[in-house]
């Protein structure tokens, strides 16, 4: 996920009280354009935060495009035909505002905050950034170069490499997810890309806008309807895209060698519930357990690691979810064996009570205690959930959950036979461990240097 700031003037005091009730009021709406539109109430200052969830991130870029998606969100910045660049930015400082663009491998969130009494100046301004973007080559040429010289798959540690080659093992090149960048392929991307692609995705129907704040609702009606009722698309209204992804049907080893690193990463990669299953929940708790037991037994027990996590997020919704850490080279391959230990015992025993207990409690905690408006407006993200009065009974829907269905989760995707692990470190200080790992497949850091 890449996130750009446009600005980073924030709102003093914005955030509110802690989120101490259960549910919120929801009202949607559309524009007549077709715009959806949720609005939450929130806080007791008067100010407005907003974001806004385009149907357009990694997924959506072809062969060739790579990158494509990020480029673009962070070229929303660049001026319109409204405003310059040096305005936009001079204006946001009087506002004393800030705007970010966030795209990921699903979708691109742009947001905003502002005081009630700025609204109209403030609506204004993001509608002419997200309806009227000039996209100006040279600042495109720019972007794409930095994005080079700071980015560059060959000067990045070994935590990237390994989330980097583990999308590419996960879904190849055919796949949107698994491709990345590289320069020969960057540096053709031009500024009338970038406009084809905002064109085509960028779109009333293909964009949903989440309010939360204390403010009076007809009056944004009003506001809205002004600053985005004339957005229309181009290219259509759809916006899809489906690709078939090969299930993990046994362990598989993947290395990268990286120079002169003085520690190996390694990332173990699992099949996850998709975003909005009813696994998911029951998934999280399993997940929070696995996550104590990784840390007690590795790192708590063996020292073999300062940390191991067991990663997943519903809200990039890739499908799968891994498992990170980074240890002394000596020890590499000593950890695989203590992994697959630890998730050998934990598919067969499953979870306890006192585990299930706690795992209640982190997840009904993260719920109660959001306090940023931004991090509300992420609980009812629209394109993940469809509706809002179901993610109000969420803390019902993690108490309900029973033991039994946790453990039939386990059973389901904590399997300890059907993995892709990807190590990165130094070849020559690993070399004696990689020849244990059955069927290691080396890759060099130019396998991404495709297109499909």
């Amino acid at each position: 996920m890449k996130k750009i700031i446009f600005s980073i003037l924030l709102l003093p005091g914005l955030s509110g009280a802690a989120f101490a009730q259960k549910q919120l009021p929801v009202e949607e709406f559309k524009l007549k354009n077709g715009l959806e539109v949720k609005m939450i109430e929130f806080g007791s200052i008067p100010a407005v935060s907003i974001t806004c969830y385009v149907n357009a991130g990694k997924k959506t870029e072809t062969p060739g495009q790579q990158y494509l998606a990020t480029i673009t969100s962070g070229a929303l910045a660049l001026g319109n035909e409204k405003y310059t660049r040096v305005q936009q930015d001079n204006l946001l400082s009087k506002l004393g505002s800030s705007i970010s663009a966030v795209t990921n491998a699903n979708y691109t969130e742009i947001g905003m905050r502002f005081l009630n009494k700025d609204a109209s100046t403030a609506m204004d301004l993001l509608s002419s950034l997200l309806l009227k973007p000039s996209f100006p080559a040279e600042d495109i040429r720019q972007q794409v170069e930095q994005t080079l010289n700071y980015n560059n798959p060959y000067k990045m540690d070994i935590g990237a490499l390994s989330g980097m080659f583990s999308d590419y093992v996960l879904f190849g090149t055919a796949h949107p997810l698994g491709r990345h960048f590289y320069a020969a392929q960057l540096n053709k991307i031009t500024a009338a890309q970038v406009s084809e692609f905002y064109k085509f995705n960028y779109t009333p129907k293909n964009t949903k806008l989440v309010l939360a704040g204390n403010f009076d609702h007809a009056a944004m009606k009003a506001m809205l309807e002004s600053a985005f009722g004339s957005w229309t698309a181009a290219y259509g209204e759809n916006n899809g895209s489906a690709y078939e992804v090969q299930p993990i049907a046994k362990k598989e080893y993947y290395f990268v060698n990286k120079n002169r690193a003085t520690q190996a990463s390694l990332r173990w990669n699992k099949k996850a519930p998709e975003a909005g299953s009813k696994d998911v929940i029951p998934f999280e708790m399993a997940n929070n357990a696995f996550n104590n037991i990784l840390f007690d037994e590795i790192r708590a027990k063996e020292g073999k690691t300062y940390g191991i996590n067991s990663v997943y997020s519903e809200e990039s919704n890739t499908g799968f979810y891994a498992v990170v850490t980074q240890v002394r080279n000596e020890v590499a391959y000593e950890t695989t064996l203590s992994f697959d230990r630890v998730l050998k015992q934990f598919s067969e025993t499953g979870i306890t009570q006192a585990q299930l207990d706690k795992a209640k409690a982190a997840l009904k905690n993260d719920r109660l205690m959001i306090e940023n408006p931004f991090d509300l407006i992420a609980f009812y993200n629209p394109l993940l959930y469809k509706d809002p009065s179901k993610r109000n009974e969420y803390i019902a829907a993690v108490d309900a959950i029973t033991i039994e269905q946790v453990n039939k989760i386990i059973k389901k995707y904590y399997t300890p036979d059907a993995y892709k692990l990807v190590v990165v470190g130094d070849q020559s200080a690993l070399s004696s461990q990689l020849e244990k790992l059955r069927g290691l497949v080396t890759l060099p850091v130019t396998s991404i240097e495709k297109d499909n």
